[in-house]
C-alpha cells in the first residue's frame, strides 16, 4: 500500500537518488530545493510506502514535480522506482497531479518526453495527451528529440471531483 504525500526536505537524498536512476540528465538536489522555494507554483508529490529510518529510499515508490501557473500546468518530472514500474503508480500519480493542477485553475497540461521513451508515451497517450510539436536535440546523453505533449481537458478533471 502506498500513500500520497507532499515531499519534504528530508526526502531530498532519496528523490535525487531515484532521479539519477530514472533519467540520463537528472535534476540535482539544487533543482529540488529551487522547486520547494516556490510552493505556490511548484508541487512535489510522492507515493510512499511504510518505511523505517533504515530505509534509504524513505519508502518513495514514485514522485512527480509539476508547476501550475495561470491556466497551465507543466509536468517537470514523473518517476517510478524501477522495482515498482508497470503497476499503475505512474498513472495514479499523474491523475492526482492533473486533478490538483485543475483545482488550481489549470486548463491545459504540457510536458516533454524522449521520443524513445515508449513506456512514458504509452502512459501519457492513455491519459489523453496528444503530440503538438517536436523539440530537436532537446535531450543530451544521448542526444535525442523531445515530443511536446498537451492535454487540453484539465477542467473536466476538477469538475469530476475525484482524482
Amino acid at each position: 500500500m502506498v500513500y500520497l504525500e507532499l515531499a519534504e526536505e528530508g526526502d531530498l537524498a532519496a528523490l535525487a537518488a531515484l532521479e539519477r536512476r530514472s533519467y540520463t540528465h537528472p535534476w540535482s538536489p539544487r533543482n529540488f530545493r529551487d522547486a520547494w522555494a516556490k510552493p505556490k507554483q511548484i508541487t512535489i508529490l510522492l507515493l510512499r510506502a511504510a518505511w523505517s529510518a533504515a530505509d534509504e529510499d524513505r519508502g518513495i515508490r514514485a514522485y512527480c514535480v509539476f508547476e501550475a501557473v495561470a491556466d497551465e500546468m507543466h509536468l517537470h518530472n514523473l518517476a517510478v522506482h524501477p522495482e515498482y514500474r508497470r503497476k499503475g503508480l505512474g498513472r495514479r500519480l499523474l491523475r492526482l497531479a492533473l486533478w490538483l493542477a485543475a483545482r488550481r485553475g489549470a486548463r491545459t497540461a504540457f510536458l516533454e518526453v524522449r521520443q524513445s521513451n515508449w513506456a512514458a508515451l504509452g502512459l501519457y497517450r492513455h491519459m489523453g495527451f496528444e503530440a503538438v510539436s517536436v523539440r530537436r536535440d532537446y535531450y543530451t546523453s544521448p542526444r535525442e528529440d523531445a515530443m511536446v505533449l498537451r492535454l487540453s481537458t484539465l477542467g473536466a478533471e476538477a469538475a469530476a471531483g475525484n482524482p
